[in-house]
């Protein structure tokens, strides 16, 4: 089924909840607007959103709201572990589901877990490759379940390092997406002189003179690194229906 015809069937089937990568949702969103169909005038009351860094995200989940008129619940799991963690109902990220699992962060960020119910594919203290936060606090939505603040913050091997800062593109997009006029973006690391240089590519929907400019000296104040930003025509850069990747390697 193409991008067009899952936006139909939302509409034509009155579909009332969505799972996807938020990545997908937003190409949902982007392609509604393109085939002038009301996506946010839908049945959808719930879209939840698993597999990358987006839906914890104030800026992305508030944009995915409201293109869809729906509320976005972050998710977290995997193949090999099934479900780890749901969306906290007071915001700000995931609460894991310590009644299945033993769950460790490493000294490195990384969540470890060893679950405890699937007798057929037991796995002791499994590597994730998740990057998270994670707090023991009582939390206002009453759950006694610890919570990873902000939820998936990225994946550990998607780190880059600038000038000394450890960095994922999930901060990047934090930023990014307090801007409206933004469709799509993508940043590329290359090395130049032994040096790290990172490029913001982005496209976007609606004139927005000197947004690369200020993108740069939001980046700068508040990652304390300097990222340069280009705007690149639209339809430049890639699309996905999975997983995105919003970080690229290329040759200096």
């Amino acid at each position: 089924m193409t991008t067009e015809q899952r936006v139909r069937a939302i509409l034509e089937l009155g579909i009332t909840a969505l799972c996807c990568t938020p990545t997908y949702a937003l190409r949902l969103a982007e392609a509604a607007e393109e085939l002038g169909l009301p996506l946010a005038d839908s049945a959808l009351r719930a879209v939840i959103c698993a597999g990358e860094p987006g839906a914890s995200i104030p800026a992305t989940r508030e944009l995915i709201e409201r293109s869809f008129g729906a509320r976005v619940y972050d998710h977290s799991g995997m193949t090999e572990l099934g479900p780890t963690g749901f969306g906290c109902a007071a915001g700000g990220g995931l609460h894991l589901v310590q009644s299945e699992f033993i769950f460790e962060v490493s000294a490195d960020g990384e969540l470890i877990a060893t679950n405890l119910g699937r007798w057929g594919s037991p796995l002791v203290r499994y590597r994730t490759g998740d990057r998270v936060r994670l707090t023991e606090a009582p939390c206002p939505c009453g759950s006694q379940f610890a919570k990873l603040e902000g939820g998936i913050l990225g994946r550990v091997d998607d780190m880059f390092t600038l000038r000394g800062v450890n960095l994922y593109p999930s901060q990047v997009e934090e930023i990014v997406r307090r801007h409206p006029e933004v469709d799509e973006f993508l940043l590329e690391l290359r090395t130049v002189r032994q040096m790290d240089e990172v490029t913001l590519l982005f496209e976007i929907v609606v004139p927005a003179p000197g947004l690369d400019e200020r993108l740069a000296v939001e980046l700068r104040q508040a990652l304390s690194a300097r990222i340069e930003c280009r705007e690149v025509p639209a339809g430049t850069l890639p699309r996905s229906e999975l997983k995105s990747k919003r970080l690229r390697r290329v040759a200096g």
